[in-house]
């Protein structure tokens, strides 16, 4: 298993269609680092001109009246120290304006990685899913399958290997926009000074999340693959992610609110940010009027567990799917 694996690996990286899908989530990991430059930049003179003028006019209204709201600050500042301890501290003697509040807000890089990971987590696992589809879908669109399974005529070692190949392929589709973006927003806002430092805590909740997401990108490569063997075509693969993501993605939920823990959508928010929720509406009759309902929205959850659960039954089933296709029919 490990030549064949060997081997699949060589022809894995010299298709150009892998590095066309890395180059692809690269570009739009620099989409996502342009979009942190502007987001960091310092302000221009004409918006520090304006704040100095905001900050003139909130000054004038302070010296009315904070001296009034400093006072009532610090009484409920004493009554929640009375329930809660000395230790509660509401800022009173921070309240005044000052210029930052009147600047365009610069996040730092903690805030950067937070805002872009769910977008840099959903380009990778789109740029997977084309990786373990087209890795599988080329060699029966160009007749390689049959060629190859003349040297390896056991269909269960090239299935896995081939798998395996894909995986290890997704990976670098993965990892290489990744490192990207994240060095990108680390020297963006080292060069707008807005503060490179996460917080320990931060970076392990970050890394978690992102580990999550690589996750997510293996089991959307398996499913590509599993599909793939299945159908045998591309075209036909974008046939059925287009009819999942408009039949159970879009209307089921219209159709069967009940329904609404099946969508992907669902479940991989839920594995990757650890709780997801929807809401069904509820109706009974209503007492004042003859025949009508009375309805209210009840909110459910959907727990990280289920969610890699049905992730986990889905990527299952399209593996099945694709070895029983690939086991039983005949390749031309």
């Amino acid at each position: 298993m490990s030549g064949l694996l060997r081997a699949e690996l060589a022809r894995a990286r010299a298709r150009p269609f892998v590095w066309g899908v890395v180059a692809a989530v690269t570009l739009g990991a620099v989409g996502l680092v342009l979009i942190g430059w502007w987001d960091t930049r310092p302000p221009t003179s004409a918006q520090v001109d304006e704040a100095h003028v905001a900050l003139a006019e909130a000054e004038e209204r302070w010296d009315a009246d904070g001296a009034a709201l400093v006072a009532r600050c610090l009484e409920l500042q004493d009554e929640v120290r009375a329930d809660e301890g000395d230790g509660v501290d509401l800022g009173c003697d921070v309240m005044g304006p000052v210029l930052e509040q009147f600047l365009p807000h610069r996040p730092a890089l903690a805030d950067l990685l937070e805002q872009r990971l769910t977008s840099t987590g959903l380009m990778v696992v789109i740029g997977m899913l084309m990786t373990g589809v087209g890795l599988v879908s080329a060699e029966f669109a160009t007749g390689a399958m049959s060629t190859w399974l003349t040297f390896t005529p056991r269909r269960g070692r090239v299935f896995v290997s081939k798998l395996a190949a894909a995986c290890v392929a997704a990976l670098v589709v993965a990892v290489v926009p990744t490192v990207l973006a994240l060095a990108g927003l680390a020297a963006v806002c080292a060069l707008h000074g807005t503060g490179t430092t996460v917080e320990a805590a931060v970076a392990a909740e970050l890394a978690g999340r992102a580990a999550r997401w690589l996750a997510v990108g293996l089991g959307a490569t398996a499913l590509g693959v599993g599909l793939a063997f299945a159908v045998r075509h591309a075209a036909a693969v974008t046939g059925i992610v287009v009819w999942w993501v408009a039949a159970v993605e879009s209307t089921l939920a219209l159709v069967l609110p009940p329904a609404r823990w099946l969508p992907l959508s669902t479940n991989v928010r839920a594995w990757t940010t650890g709780e997801a929720m929807y809401e069904v509406p509820a109706c009974v009759p209503d007492p004042r009027a003859s025949g009508g309902e009375v309805c209210e929205l009840v909110v459910h959850y959907v727990g990280a567990g289920q969610g890699a659960l049905v992730i986990g039954v889905l990527v299952a089933l399209a593996l099945l799917a694709g070895w029983l296709s690939f086991r039983l029919r005949d390749v031309t």
